[in-house]
């Protein structure tokens, strides 16, 4: 649940930065959710290389 969460607030968090710098709302959703997954993703794999 916690690497849920720290994905959930980096996706955020990009969201809102890149709504704040380009005002488009698409772009930043877009953005928000690839930087979740990519969260996500990278943090199974490190937890995937750790075993």
């Amino acid at each position: 649940m916690p690497l849920f969460m720290l994905g959930v607030a980096l996706g955020t968090l990009s969201g809102i930065c890149t709504y704040a710098l380009t005002t488009d709302g698409h772009l930043s959703a877009i953005i928000g959710a690839i930087a979740a997954t990519l969260t996500w993703l990278g943090l199974a794999t490190l937890a995937i290389l750790d075993d």
